[in-house]
C-alpha cells in the first residue's frame, strides 16, 4: 500500500507540475503517462491471475505510450523524449518475460511497473529545467 501512496503523489506531482510549467511535449507527455496509468489499472486481470501471462490489454496500453512518446521525440529538439521513449520501449519490452522459463509473476509485474518511476523522473526534472531556463531568459531580457 504504501508503494501506491509514494508512485501516486510522485505520478501527481510530477504530472501537475509538468502540466503547469512544462511546455507542449511536457504536456503531452504528462497526460499520456496519466492515461496509460489509469487505463492499465482499468484493464488489469484479477490479482489472483495477474502476470501469470503475457497480461495482452496492458501491453496494448503501454504499447500507445511508447507511440506517444515516440512521436514526442520525433518532432522535438530536447534530449528527454528520447529518455522517456527508451524507458517506455524497456517496460513494453518486458511483457514479453512469460515466454522465457519460469518466470516469477511478482518480476513480471515489478519489471513492467518499475520503469515508470524514472520516468516521472525525468519528466519532473526536465520540466524544472525548462522553467529555469524560462526564468533567467526573461530575466536576462528585462
Amino acid at each position: 500500500m504504501t508503494r501506491q501512496l509514494i508512485f501516486g503523489a510522485l505520478m501527481w506531482g510530477t504530472c501537475c507540475y509538468a502540466l503547469w510549467r512544462g511546455s507542449r511535449s511536457e504536456r503531452i507527455a504528462s497526460v499520456s503517462i496519466l492515461v496509460n496509468v489509469y487505463l492499465s489499472l482499468l484493464v488489469m486481470q484479477p490479482f489472483a491471475t495477474r502476470f501469470r501471462h503475457v497480461e495482452v490489454p496492458i501491453m496494448m496500453v503501454d504499447v500507445g505510450l511508447f507511440a506517444v512518446l515516440l512521436l514526442i521525440s520525433l518532432r522535438s529538439e530536447k534530449f528527454w523524449p528520447l529518455w522517456l521513449t527508451a524507458m517506455q520501449g524497456l517496460g513494453t519490452l518486458s511483457h514479453l518475460a512469460p515466454l522465457v522459463p519460469h518466470v516469477i509473476p511478482w518480476a513480471y509485474g515489478n519489471a513492467v511497473a518499475m520503469w515508470m518511476y524514472p520516468m516521472l523522473i525525468v519528466l519532473g526534472v526536465s520540466t524544472h529545467r525548462l522553467h529555469r531556463d524560462r526564468q533567467a531568459h526573461r530575466h536576462s531580457t528585462a
